[in-house]
């Protein structure tokens, strides 16, 4: 699908949908204005739970309007010369320039097909600055994520990846991201080691974890919190749930995740 039929179906999509649906019956979203370099857009964001979701094509083609929007098989692709951008409806992150930034409860979407994500999300992306006014203010100017300024190098990708897969491969991506969280919140603390390899290799940590061949989720699961995704913030210690060990008797129980129950 071209650019020019997208912004025919969002247009669309803005007078129809004003009155959103529903996503929870405990909230209703909200529409509220969106300006771009002080410039009012033709389409609208949606607040909801506290967090603004712009259209996915809106928001890129205001804030680089050189850029092309296209939709294949669910996923909506923005390409320009300085950087490639994906995101589906239902997946909990968002892709630029290999770069993975995680959305808690997942990209959103209209009945009709369009894609939200979250404001500050597309304005990390694009190297953009968001402001909240009582309407989303966006301005543009900055450069896109690029993959050779990722926070991190391969080989600590592979470690965390190979630690995930070892002790919770079978687990749901938020599952495996807690396991990744726990080796950086360790990182983090000063009771453990300053590195991940020292954090991993600790004696009697995760032995045999580094033998693991990573999966694919669990190599996604290593990105996103790598990028800073914290699902569990605080958490030092897991361990399966409902068996006892010494965090489960000396720490609070800050979350249990599939499988696995975790501690800080």
């Amino acid at each position: 699908m071209s650019k020019r039929p997208i912004l025919a179906l969002l247009v669309c999509a803005l007078v129809l949908t004003m009155a959103f649906p529903a996503y929870a019956e405990e909230e209703t979203p909200v529409a509220v204005e969106v300006t771009v370099n002080g410039e009012a857009t033709w389409y609208t964001a949606e607040l909801c739970g506290g967090t603004s979701y712009v259209p996915f094509y809106g928001g890129v083609t205001t804030l680089r309007p050189d850029a092309e929007v296209t939709w294949e098989d669910g996923l909506f692709t923005a390409t320009a010369e300085d950087f490639t951008m994906t995101c589906r409806i239902g997946d909990p992150y968002i892709a630029i320039n290999e770069r993975y930034l995680y959305i808690p409860g997942g990209v959103r979407g209209w009945a009709d097909g369009t894609a939200l994500i979250p404001a500050r999300t597309l304005a990390l992306a694009l190297g953009a600055w968001v402001d909240w006014t009582g309407k989303v203010e966006l301005c543009s100017g900055g450069v896109p994520l690029t993959v050779e300024g990722k926070p991190y190098d391969d080989e600590t990708l592979d470690l965390i990846a190979k630690v995930i897969t070892h002790e919770s491969g079978n687990q749901p991506l938020e599952g495996k991201m807690a396991v990744g969280n726990v080796i950086l919140n360790r990182v983090n603390s000063p009771s453990f080691g300053s590195t991940v390899y020292e954090v991993i290799f600790s004696p009697n940590q995760f032995p045999g974890a580094t033998n693991a061949t990573p999966n694919a989720e669990s190599i996604l699961a290593a990105r996103l919190v790598l990028e800073g995704a914290n699902v569990v913030p605080e958490a030092l210690y897991f361990n399966g749930v409902g068996k006892p060990c010494w965090a489960s008797r000396n720490k609070r129980l800050i979350k249990t995740i599939g499988g696995h129950s975790f501690y800080g």
